[in-house]
């Protein structure tokens, strides 16, 4: 029950996540992305540091440097997702953020030497091919904002696995802590040099949004996510955040009317089928293998 429990709060992640997409790609209409980062982030920075700034350990030495890595990993990630959204769409968003996934094997490669296994090749192939039918860049040219966004699940991969290297070295609390205020403080920077803030209006539903993203999807979704991912399984738990990319594009069909042809629909099936079978493909080969009986 106890692991029941867990998975359905890592669902309630997944969807949470998946509500960004849409809120993100209205909310760009009157802010631009790197103050919108900024905002999100000192929301849920001040929150964080409120409730748990007397449990942190900022003395422990090497955590500066550790939160310094992930806060720069995250900040990429955030930063080319939200900038790429302004010219493409939230559901190709959604369905480019997924292929993390999928290049997590890539990235504990380079950094820690753990080979790349054949379904991981077989995954990028698949993925591959639903990205070309997704963006469609033989009709209408690259997207600059599915480029864009194409950064974002490298840097998420490399985040993911230096979040495993340092959350068993240093406090958690203290590493979230010191990621959330480097992204806020470096989208602030960045977009007090680039952006124009004087013409931003805030709306009731900007106000809204940045609740949403501030609370719900940052600060509350870290806490549910850190307390109960280490109650599954990784393969489950990889699973479950799968649903993350069709709960979006549901969504953003759904709030912001976006329409797909027939292939895009059929590339995005097929992006998320690329990701389902790499990340299950060894799994379910294990579980035969213990599973079949020896021939008498």
């Amino acid at each position: 029950m106890s692991r029941f429990k867990a998975e359905l709060l890592l669902f309630l992640v997944a969807t949470i996540w998946a509500g960004t997409f849409p809120i993100v790609k209205v909310s760009l209409n009157d802010i631009p992305p790197f103050y919108f980062i900024g905002i999100r982030f000192l929301i849920a920075s001040v929150l964080f540091t409120v409730i748990y700034y007397n449990r942190l350990d900022l003395k422990s030495p090497g955590i500066i440097n550790a939160g310094l890595v992930l806060g720069f990993f995250q900040m990429i990630g955030f930063g080319s997702q939200t900038a790429g959204m302004t010219y493409t769409t939230a559901s190709n968003s959604a369905l480019i953020t997924g292929i993390t996934i999928l290049i997590v094997p890539f990235a504990q490669f380079l950094i820690i030497k753990k080979r790349v296994q054949a379904e991981n090749w077989v995954g990028v192939a698949i993925v591959t091919t639903g990205l070309f039918l997704l963006t469609q860049p033989h009709i209408s040219g690259f997207n600059k904002g599915d480029l864009i966004t194409l950064t974002c699940p490298v840097a998420w991969a490399f985040y993911i696995i230096y979040v495993d290297v340092y959350t068993n070295k240093y406090d958690v609390k203290t590493l979230v802590f010191l990621q959330l205020w480097i992204v806020a403080v470096i989208s602030f920077i960045i977009g007090f040099m680039f952006e124009d803030f004087s013409h931003i209006h805030f709306t009731t539903a900007d106000i809204l949004s940045f609740l949403y993203m501030g609370i719900l999807a940052t600060f509350v979704t870290t806490i549910l996510l850190n307390d109960n991912q280490k109650k599954t399984t990784p393969i489950r738990a990889s699973i479950i955040y799968t649903w993350e990319q069709p709960a979006a594009v549901i969504l953003s069909v759904i709030f912001i009317h976006e329409r797909f042809s027939f292939l895009q629909t059929f590339g995005g099936i097929l992006m998320i089928s690329g990701i389902l079978f790499s990340e299950t493909f060894e799994y379910f080969k294990n579980s035969l293998a213990k599973n079949k009986k020896p021939v008498s």
